[in-house]
């Protein structure tokens, strides 16, 4: 995974992974448990960045 991948932690619930940045604890990303794979693969590969998800959450917010 990228850099990114040790500032975010995974914890599965029931049908979905819930991926929660580190750096902004509020942040919660959830995949379903389905896509889980396909969504390791694109972090892996670079297509996905896990920086996103304050970014996503501000713009949110606003």
């Amino acid at each position: 995974m990228t850099q990114d991948a040790g500032r975010v932690a995974a914890k599965r619930i029931n049908d979905h992974v819930e991926v929660i940045h580190v750096d902004h604890p509020d942040v919660v990303l959830e995949v379903p448990r389905r896509d889980w794979e396909a969504f390791t693969a694109a972090v892996k590969s670079g297509a996905y960045d896990l920086d996103v998800l304050p970014r996503v959450a501000e713009e949110s917010a606003a």
